[in-house]
């Protein structure tokens, strides 16, 4: 898959519709480079979140510089995505929505306890975690209400995306992270300003 500007303004602004979020309330970033081995294809950082050394390639890669000028819900992918069939973008993009969606039910409190638990976690347990489980919920239901049959086993045959479209809810995303976490921290609403959808394809920082 080649990511154009145009291909995801439209899957983001179908996403934000079914996730009830107002697209102008995100930045996104098209990194003008190919997805390196093992790395994430597309991630999302929280509006008071940092880029540091220890954040995900992808947003390294947009650079701190870049990303700290926006407070926003902020997406970055990779513009060449080897492997990944056309219609992965759209479940891909409802996926990181979800955990933008969480950010604006539940506070930046919670992401950051959420961000602490994949911290103790690992990056190969994070499909086990409350968030990304649900994260992973909604994109699958989302590629069952908007992709054609045929486009739907493609991506079913993707060991990549095979997961994903197996997942359900889990019950209780905020108790059972806390739970997890040992620790209990303000939960409630939050809220970003829309400035407008900004949609830049940079090269690598």
């Amino acid at each position: 898959m080649i990511v154009e500007p145009e291909h995801l303004r439209s899957e983001l602004e179908r996403a934000c519709v079914d996730a009830g979020l107002d697209p102008g309330a995100f930045a996104v970033w098209i990194v003008d480079a190919a997805r390196p081995p093992a790395a994430t294809p597309i991630a999302y950082l929280q509006p008071a979140g940092r880029v540091r050394g220890d954040t995900v390639l992808v947003f390294r890669a947009v650079g701190e510089e870049r990303a700290a000028a926006f407070t926003a819900h902020r997406l970055a992918v990779w513009r060449e995505l080897p492997g990944l069939p056309d219609a992965a973008l759209g479940p891909m993009v409802r996926h990181e929505l979800e955990h933008a969606r969480r950010w604006e039910r539940s506070g930046p409190a919670f992401y950051d306890a959420d961000e602490r638990l994949r911290a103790q976690f690992g990056a190969e347990s994070y499909a086990a975690l409350p968030t990304e489980r649900e994260a992973n919920a909604a994109a699958a239901a989302y590629a069952r209400r908007a992709l054609a049959a045929g486009s739907l086993e493609e991506l079913r045959r993707h060991p990549e995306l095979a997961e994903m479209l197996e997942a359900e809810q889990p019950p209780d995303v905020v108790a059972t992270t806390l739970a997890l976490l040992g620790e209990q921290v303000a939960v409630g609403p939050a809220a970003v300003t829309p400035n407008g959808l900004t949609i830049e394809l940079v090269p690598p920082a």
